[in-house]
């Protein structure tokens, strides 16, 4: 029997592919645990166009983030944090923190997620971070300034 695959199945396949398996094995356990559903030729159409939207988004998604790396590459964002008097911060900065501060003065959002310090900002000074944005990668420096 041809099936969809609902969901990932160990030693079936992976989501939203088509498999064949035992009758006996799609009836009494893959369609009534909803992992997988019959393979009509609707359903096989509604598959392709899925996909076909899918991947029109993933291209939108890959050159708009292609144009934020290029944006943010070399950019350079201030961050003020308590500190010492030796300049060690109080608190450790986080993705978070950097992404408030390149949305705020670089007008553009990013995913805390998506940032990456090289190591951990713990101290006053001028730090790179790395932005992976899918497959595009972005190096912007963070200064950080004692309040």
């Amino acid at each position: 029997m041809q099936v969809i695959l609902l969901r990932d199945v160990p030693g079936i396949g992976q989501k939203g592919s088509v498999k064949s398996v035992s009758d006996g094995h799609a009836l009494n356990y893959l369609i009534p645990n909803r992992l997988v559903e019959m393979a009509t030729p609707d359903k096989l159409k509604a598959l392709e166009k899925q996909k076909a939207d899918d991947s029109e988004a993933a291209e939108a998604r890959d050159k708009e983030w292609r144009e934020l790396a290029k944006k943010l590459e070399g950019a350079r964002v201030t961050i003020t944090a308590n500190a010492s008097q030796q300049g060690h911060l109080y608190e450790k900065l986080a993705g978070a923190h950097v992404a408030v501060a390149i949305r705020e003065q670089l007008k553009t959002s990013v995913p805390p997620e998506a940032i990456e310090p090289k190591m951990a900002i713990k101290e006053v000074g001028e730090w790179p971070v790395e932005v992976k944005l899918g497959t595009h990668k972005a190096t912007l420096i963070v200064v950080v300034a004692r309040t």
